[in-house]
């Protein structure tokens, strides 16, 4: 029987080997965006986003999603994407709150220093 740590790094590893969709990409990203602000979000400050919870978040970006899709010009690169969610994955509150986002998500669709 395979260790919960086995099982997980095999998960993980087949995403880095293959890469992930856009679909998945999308969701996860707008899952690890959504916990983090969230989490890292002043409690006297929660207030003020436009969310009630991290679940609204991810709801409220979905659907938002669906409506960019038709206006989708993105040259998605799936390794880059699954280096993406791995950095984000743990970026810590210190990352969030100072805008320091991994460089591997801005290069999602291509690179952003190309631009």
């Amino acid at each position: 029987m395979l260790s919960r740590f086995a099982l997980a790094a095999l998960v993980l590893s087949s995403f880095v080997a293959c890469g992930v969709s856009e679909d998945e990409f999308s969701t996860e990203f707008t899952g690890h965006n959504c916990d983090l602000m969230f989490e890292c979000t002043a409690e006297e400050n929660l207030q003020y986003l436009p969310y009630t919870d991290a679940a609204d978040c991810k709801a409220q970006l979905a659907e938002a999603e669906e409506v960019d899709e038709a206006e989708d010009t993105c040259d998605f690169d799936k390794g880059v994407a699954a280096e993406c969610l791995d950095a984000m994955a743990v970026l810590t509150c210190e990352d969030y709150t100072g805008g320091s986002f991994p460089a591997s998500c801005s290069n999602v669709c291509g690179d952003a220093s190309a631009s």
